[in-house]
């Protein structure tokens, strides 16, 4: 006799059941995701017992007639798609047709539907249809799932005390409340408010809602768009010393959890300790996206991974860095005007106590400091501030760059590269760049090319030159963009960390650094400049 059978319909039910409802959050989750896709603008969400007992999500939607409402219980039943290729443009939050009839599998199950026309009431129990009856609602749909998992106690003895799965149901409702902040939300347990949200203008009105003003003050926004990828969101300045739970990424609106952005995000802040606060929703072309890769539909892949997980590192650097470093010049905010930061040099700004002269050469010694080889110290009229000198004369070389301002110096002994054929490849994509940038070549047989000009103010060795294009490489398709390109020049030729510099040269670096027009980031976002008051000083020191 064989020992391989066929699983009954009521085994296999319940085991693809268990891939999509895990818990009662599943269930919300689900119901929630219909709820949108249907056009609600207010979603009621009552649970019993953390959603053990109880799961009801009333909306005020476009509703079902009486055969679809029928329709919709059934296993791969779904208005989202038809065929294969409409999984290619995905932008609806269902699309399996398994959550109705999964939740159906497990509980016992209610629905109220109307589409303004007819009004159909359908009870269900452990997959099995009991009856059908006319309803009088007003148009929307009233779901209401009893005792889950009554049918499967395995999976039920695994679920938590009622306040683990309240707060599970509670997180990710606020997941789609910012991302929806027009549809009103609420929630209730056993007749107690926990939630009641109504709809806002924008997804800061509800991050203001849900969390701290502690927290959101921190926030800043990212709104960032280039060809079919848009990046919008909120993300929080470093700095942040607070425990909280707005860790939000949405691709396409869809909240998912995507380790390798998640990582990235937080590599952004360079080993923070505490974890930075986001809501970052990555809009992309649906045919880029593969939303399929779970039941839960909580998890998806993008075709273009690398290229938008550098794009949004970039995208956040800069918001966070050029919001948060600046120098004080120690002028009243009266007396200040546009051009300001422009006219001033460093000589005005950095200056002894007690003293309103102008630094000149001859007091440099006794005004700039460096440390390790690395960091410029200098005193301002309310503290001091820290340069990196390696990001500093970056952000030059780069401005220089980008204003077409750049002087090509021959080299005295020329650099041979001897190029792989994928770094021939790179140089040629990019050579006419280059050259309008101030690097010339010329070219040999056998993937050889010589430099025999680089940018003035460029300082290299053959070692990093020859790094230079495989770091174009990683580029992708960014590699056509001039500023890209720019950025690692910039990188590449800049002073480096450890290299010892004259009080001269420190002095004339900190001029031409304030004389650019950002000279708080350098073009990959990091900070150059570091400030204290007098005042933070002193309370780091115990005096306050």
């Amino acid at each position: 006799m064989s020992r391989i059978r066929i699983l009954s319909a009521e085994v296999r039910g319940k085991i693809a059941a268990g891939e999509v409802i895990t818990r009662p959050a599943s269930v919300v989750k689900e119901l929630v995701e219909n709820s949108l896709d249907a056009e609600a603008k207010r979603i009621e969400i009552e649970i019993g017992n953390g959603g053990k007992t109880k799961c009801l999500v009333n909306d005020d939607g476009c509703g079902m007639g009486r055969e679809d409402a029928q329709l919709a219980l059934e296993r791969y039943a779904t208005s989202k798609i038809g065929s294969v290729d409409d999984m290619e443009l995905v932008m609806t939050y269902g699309f399996r047709g398994e959550a109705l009839a999964s939740i159906v599998q497990v509980s016992k199950f209610e629905i109220e539907t109307s589409d303004g026309l007819v009004g159909t009431k359908i009870i269900a129990e452990g997959g099995l249809v009991k009856s059908i009856l006319d309803s009088e609602r007003p148009q929307g749909t009233r779901v209401k799932v009893s005792d889950i998992f009554f049918n499967l106690p395995p999976r039920l003895k695994f679920l938590k005390s009622a306040n683990w799965e309240r707060r599970l149901i509670t997180d990710m409702i606020n997941t789609y409340a910012v991302i929806c902040p027009d549809v009103s939300f609420y929630l209730g347990d056993a007749g107690r408010e926990i939630l009641n949200m109504p709809g806002v203008g924008s997804a800061l009105k509800r991050l203001n809602m849900l969390f701290s003003r502690e927290l959101t003050d921190y926030l800043v926004e990212i709104d960032f768009h280039l060809g079919a990828t848009h990046i919008t969101g909120y993300v929080s300045r470093p700095g942040l010393a607070l425990k909280h739970q707005l860790k939000y990424i949405y691709v396409n609106s869809r909240p998912v959890k995507y380790p390798r952005i998640f990582r990235a995000l937080i590599d952004v802040y360079q080993d923070p300790q505490y974890l930075p606060a986001f809501a970052v929703d990555i809009k992309v072309d649906p045919k880029t996206v593969d939303a399929n890769v779970h039941p839960t539909k909580n998890e998806v892949k993008l075709r273009d991974e690398r290229y938008v997980i550098d794009l949004l590192c970039q995208v956040v650097k800069r918001a966070i860095y050029k919001t948060t470093m600046y120098v004080d010049s120690g002028v009243p905010d009266s007396e200040k005007d546009d051009t300001f930061a422009s006219k001033k040099f460093v000589q005005d700004i950095i200056l002894p106590y007690g003293e309103a002269e102008r630094l000149g050469p001859s007091r440099a010694t006794d005004e700039f400091w460096q440390l390790h080889d690395t960091y410029i110290l200098a005193q301002t009229k309310s503290g001091m501030i820290m340069i990196d000198q390696h990001v500093a004369h970056e952000r030059i070389i780069y401005e220089s760059i980008m204003r077409g301002k750049v002087q090509s110096q021959r080299l005295l002994f020329p650099i041979t590269l001897e190029l792989t054929p994928e770094e021939y490849r790179i140089y040629e994509k990019t050579k006419s760049t280059l050259v309008d940038m101030g690097i010339d070549f010329k070219e040999f047989s056998n993937y050889t090319v010589v430099i025999d000009s680089l940018p003035s103010d460029v300082h290299v060795n053959r070692e990093e030159i020859a790094g230079i294009f495989g770091e174009l490489n990683s580029l992708g398709v960014l590699i056509k963009e001039k500023a890209e390109v720019a950025r690692v020049v910039a990188c590449r030729g800049a002073i480096k960390a450890g290299q010892r510099l004259s009080s001269v040269e420190m002095q004339s670096l900190i001029d031409r650094l304030f004389a650019t027009e950002n000279p708080y980031t350098c073009p990959h976002g990091r900070p150059i400049v570091l400030r204290w008051t007098i005042e933070e000083l002193a309370h780091k020191f115990g005096r306050t």
